[in-house]
């Protein structure tokens, strides 16, 4: 398995709470995978035999058809719910880009939280870390303006970068209204406001950031500094 694949996994919540041990067995067991543009992880009433730690790229979740729907980046667990219940899947994932991930197949995943226990609380230690972003997330949806829900979102998937860098949005500008909280108006105007603040949209919506530490700072500041 591709040694920046297992890195960004043991990084995400779920992973980054087991030992090293169960770490190591459980991508022993799991299976990289990629997705071109488009693909299909798993369709909304399959049997869940897998579900999958998105490593790159970014992955729609969607109820039906033209529904609205999630959106997962790197980090993220997709179909473990399913899994977990031992059921179907109850929506279908498709790559918004290029995707990269790990698929976990349920029996062995199954076995190794009954033979170790460290698995389940590790399970139940990511779940409450997902869910403190969650709440975060609703929280800055209430109190930020559209144009620092933005900024906020943009320096997030900038990760770890400094000074200048080029970001690949994760998905069509409608999907990120959506998971942003707005109308798809109010973000094309929240990308106008932020070229002041260094954010220019290139070729193919690669944004192109000036700062982006200078953007987190915009990002943290009251509407008041405005």
């Amino acid at each position: 398995m591709d040694a920046d694949v297992i890195g960004v996994v043991s990084r995400s919540p779920f992973f980054s709470m087991l030992s090293g041990e169960d770490r190591a067995r459980l991508l022993g067991y799991s299976q990289a995978r990629h997705f071109d543009l488009g693909g299909t992880l798993f369709r909304s009433g399959d049997p869940a035999r897998d579900f999958f730690v998105i490593a790159s790229g970014s992955v729609g979740l969607t109820a039906g058809e033209g529904g609205r729907g999630e959106v997962l980046a790197a980090g993220d667990l997709a179909g473990e719910d399913a899994v977990f219940d031992r059921g179907a899947y109850g929506v279908t994932a498709q790559a918004l880009l290029p995707v990269d991930a790990v698929a976990v197949p349920a029996g062995p995943f199954f076995t190794h939280m009954e033979e170790r226990f460290e698995v389940v609380l590790a399970l139940l230690a990511g779940a409450s870390a997902g869910l403190r972003g969650m709440i975060q997330e609703i929280t800055e949806l209430k109190l930020l303006s559209t144009a620092r829900r933005l900024a906020n979102h943009l320096a997030g998937l900038a990760g770890g970068k400094t000074g200048a860098a080029r970001i690949v949005l994760p998905c069509e500008k409608h999907v990120l209204a959506e998971r942003l909280g707005m109308q798809p108006e109010s973000l094309s105007r929240a990308f106008a406001k932020l070229r002041a603040h260094g954010v220019t949209v290139g070729r193919n919506d690669e944004l192109l950031v000036r700062d982006v530490d200078a953007l987190r700072r915009y990002a943290c500041s009251s509407d008041l500094d405005s």
